[in-house]
């Protein structure tokens, strides 16, 4: 269990936020995007070394445990991992392939279940995905062709009462938004974009397995009210966190006014995943609100690509700033979700994220490890934070690619079993 830092002693804090002990990983890109080839065959490879790169991602401080936490580094690559193995045991039911993804994700579960259930807080929730998505599939695969008896009941009553602390106990902000509680601070009064892929997703297909409207309707609003305080209407982008005046109802501010990569690219993913969760028809006024949001957020992006690298900016509007991998990955596979599901016109912006995903693979090093990807970041008060972080092997630059490739293959239907 991960001891949580408490906001009065804010050097242990920040000293999760230096490089010392770490060595930058900021390589130059293994190939040149714009002539790289990508296709299935290819794709697998690097898929194959992506998974076993998450998995040996070291920690020589002692200071993060992100390699084997039941945490959001992982849990994005669990969602990654699932995607994949629902599509590759789709097209052949007995993939080899396929079965080793499934027995990896089990063991990961079994290893952090062996360890201890950890706090709960709004990212530790986000394991809750990939664990109701194979209780979805077992149910419709057939009971025991996911899981067997006890891991089934195991999970189900994981997301039953992990879903059942976010809708009564999860502390929440002015106007009843969810308080971004993490295991190293409880950012009291604060909106997190973070929130939305980490807890609000989650919610959202518990709610549909378990056929509790209310959690949907509440997902609703998460979204509605993250997007009101949240983005910029000018220029689409997302800020990292708002901060309510607690004394002041909703009066607040943003953190800084700093348009984030990472923390906009999980925009960039939870819309369209929300929207394909959900089904929520098109003349649907939320389904409208939450499609005119990506749209902003994605045309804003578009101009913003660096040429050189194919990747985005840390800050995404600021050149200055370092190219930053993780974020670059996100928006990548949103973009191509929201082009399968045709919320994003494929003519358009296919070759943007094609191009991306091509980048960001560029920074797939032999040993599976991802370069230039940004260490963990708390709401920082002015740009010149984010610029200063630095870039270390983190185990979600590889689940964020995964999660990006994943959806190519999508959106091309098929693998190489």
């Amino acid at each position: 269990m991960v001891l949580q830092i408490d906001a009065s002693d804010p050097q242990a804090a920040n000293a999760l936020f230096t490089a010392d002990g770490f060595d930058e990983l900021t390589p130059e890109p293994a190939f040149d995007y714009r002539v790289y080839d990508l296709n299935h065959k290819e794709a697998e490879a690097k898929l194959a070394l992506l998974i076993d790169g998450m998995t040996k991602v070291e920690d020589k401080t002692g200071r993060f445990v992100y390699r084997r936490e039941w945490e959001w580094p992982q849990a994005i690559g669990m969602n990654g991992l699932f995607d994949y193995y629902q599509l590759a045991s789709s097209l052949d039911p007995s993939s080899s392939t396929a079965e080793g993804v499934l027995d990896l994700m089990k063991d990961w579960y079994r290893q952090r279940n062996n360890e201890g259930i950890p706090t709960k807080n709004i990212n530790s929730m986000a394991v809750m995905y990939s664990v109701a998505c194979l209780v979805d599939l077992d149910q419709q695969r057939g009971k025991g062709s996911v899981l067997d008896d006890e891991w089934r009941t195991r999970f189900g009553e994981w997301i039953d009462e992990w879903a059942e602390w976010i809708m009564n106990d999860l502390p929440r902000t002015p106007e009843g938004g969810f308080q971004h509680l993490t295991f190293r601070l409880p950012n009291e009064g604060q909106l997190w974009d973070d929130t939305l892929m980490m807890t609000v997703i989650p919610l959202t297909k518990i709610g549909l397995l378990l056929n509790r409207p209310q959690y949907i309707e509440e997902a609703k609003y998460q979204f509605l009210l993250h997007i009101e305080y949240l983005m910029d209407p000018v220029s689409g982008f997302w800020y990292h966190a708002w901060q309510f005046d607690l004394n002041g109802g909703s009066k607040g501010r943003w953190s800084s006014d700093a348009p984030w990569a990472r923390g906009n690219c999980w925009i960039t993913l939870a819309i369209p995943m929300f929207i394909e969760l959900t089904g929520l028809p098109p003349s649907d006024p939320v389904h409208r609100t939450l499609v005119s949001a990506l749209h902003r957020q994605v045309d804003g992006l578009v101009p913003f690509q660096d040429p050189a690298t194919g990747l985005w900016h840390t800050l995404i509007d600021d050149p200055t700033s370092y190219v930053e991998t993780s974020g670059s990955s996100g928006f990548v596979g949103g973009m191509l979700m929201a082009i399968r599901l045709g919320l994003l016109d494929r003519e358009k912006y296919l070759n943007v994220a094609v191009s991306g995903l091509k980048a960001c693979l560029a920074q797939v090093l032999p040993s599976g490890s991802v370069g230039n990807v940004s260490k963990g970041t708390p709401a920082g008060k002015d740009r010149q934070f984010y610029k200063g972080i630095p870039r270390m092997g983190m185990v979600y630059g590889n689940s964020l690619l995964i999660v990006a490739l994943v959806q190519w293959m999508r959106l091309n239907k098929g693998v190489q079993a």
